[in-house]
Parts: structure tokens; C-alpha cells; sequence
């Protein structure tokens, strides 16, 4: 009897399913650079979009759902960590890895793909705001998207981690350029070209701009797009 393959089969569910979805998202992505707030401005945003009595509920996501959307198609947390850390698996670490699993060793590009794959369906399924995770990469084409850019000057982001993660500012400065580098290539690589400001429908200042503003401000755009249904308000009786 031919065993199954567990990535293969729960890949094929999720194509499925694609193909039954008629009109895909609406999906929101946010991207940012290190030290925008980007998960809090997510959080407000979803609770303002709830609590407009909008009959479909929204939710979002980030590393951590992602993760276990992952583990559902039989990779495990190990093997996908190293992705969501924006590194390469070395060397000695893919050896033992593909000792352990034998006959269902997954590549890096395999991963990357069953990742890709999962943003993917997740948008299709609708109402979600997607953080990161080069969402507005594997997201352009669908219709009822908006994707937002989170930005700010460096020595603002600088100052901020710092002051968040208790180090100094020259080890803050290391962290941002690293990472700004790594997810730039991330993104680059689901996006198959350099990333630039025209990938993004809007750009957000977080120095100049609070979290409770730009959380409005895209609430607003949303709404403008009907992506969610909102009360009528009652026109009032002149006399």
C-alpha cells in the first residue's frame, strides 16, 4: 500500500478549497520596519472593524498562527523556524534534520513554498489583516486587498528598541539594519523583484502619526473599499 504524503495531501486540500472560494479576502497586510509597532496598530485595527457591527468577524496573524498553519501540513516548528527568523539552515542542522525525517525531508524551498501556500489560502478565506510574513507579496493579486507599509526614520526605530528591548543604541542599530535586511529579502523572494514604495498602497509615518491614528486612517480606507458592512445611520426627519 502507497503511504501518503502528509505535506502533499494537506497541499492539495488547501488548492481545493481555494478553488471553491469565489471572491477571495478581503485582506489587509501590514508591513513594517523593524521597530514600527506593527502588531498593535493589527490589534486596534481588527477591534475597530468588530466593533463597527460588521457581520463577519476579523481576525490577524502573524508568526505565531503561521507556525502552526505550517505544522498542519506536517512540518514541524524546528523546521520552519529558522524561515520566520529570516536565516539560513546550516549546514549540520539540515543533516539532522533530514536523518529525523528520511522519507519526508523538506527542502528550504519546499517550506517556503507550504508557507507561501498557507498566507495564501488564509487571504483567500478572507477577513484578515496579515502581518508581515511578505503577505503583500503573495496577496497583490487579490482584488479586495489593501497593503500598508509601516515606516519611520531610523534613529526614531533606533531609540524605540533600545528603549523596548533594554539595549544600547549601538546594539539597536545592528538589529534594525539586520533585519530590515533580511525581511527585505524575504520579501523580495515570494515578490520575484526588488521591493519598492509602488508595492504598497499606503505608507505610514509611526513617528509622526499614533497607533490610534493609523489604525483609523485604515479603517477608514477599508470601509471606502467595502471591505466590511457597517449600520446606516438614520437620516434625521426635518420639520
Amino acid at each position: 500500500m502507497q503511504k501518503i504524503n502528509p505535506t502533499r495531501y494537506a497541499m492539495e486540500r488547501l488548492k481545493e478549497r481555494e478553488r471553491q472560494i469565489i471572491s477571495p479576502g478581503p485582506v489587509i497586510t501590514l508591513s513594517r520596519e523593524y521597530g514600527c509597532p506593527s502588531k498593535l496598530i493589527a490589534g486596534i485595527l481588527t477591534e475597530q472593524i468588530n466593533e463597527s457591527g460588521t457581520k463577519k468577524k476579523w481576525h490577524w496573524i502573524s508568526k505565531e498562527i503561521l507556525e502552526e498553519s505550517a505544522r498542519k501540513l506536517g512540518l514541524t516548528p524546528r523546521e520552519i523556524k529558522y524561515i520566520f527568523e529570516y536565516r539560513k539552515r546550516a549546514f549540520l542542522e539540515d543533516l539532522l534534520i533530514s536523518q529525523e525525517k528520511k522519507q519526508y525531508y523538506h527542502s528550504e524551498w519546499a517550506i517556503r513554498k507550504a508557507v507561501g501556500e498557507v498566507i495564501r489560502a488564509t487571504a483567500m478565506e478572507g477577513h484578515v489583516i496579515i502581518v508581515g510574513r511578505a503577505g503583500v507579496a503573495l496577496t497583490r493579486n487579490i482584488e479586495a486587498s489593501l497593503h500598508i507599509r509601516l515606516s519611520a526614520p531610523e534613529e526614531w526605530r533606533i531609540a524605540r528598541v533600545a528603549e523596548n528591548k533594554k539595549i544600547s543604541h549601538r546594539e539597536a542599530t545592528r538589529l534594525i539594519r539586520e533585519l530590515d535586511k533580511h525581511r527585505k529579502e524575504f520579501l523580495e523572494y515570494y515578490l520575484k523583484k526588488p521591493v519598492d514604495h509602488t508595492v504598497f498602497d499606503v505608507i505610514y509615518n509611526c513617528s509622526t502619526l499614533s497607533k490610534e491614528e493609523i489604525a483609523t486612517s485604515i479603517y477608514h480606507l477599508a470601509a471606502e473599499k467595502k471591505f466590511f458592512s457597517t449600520p446606516k445611520k438614520k437620516e434625521s426627519l426635518t420639520l
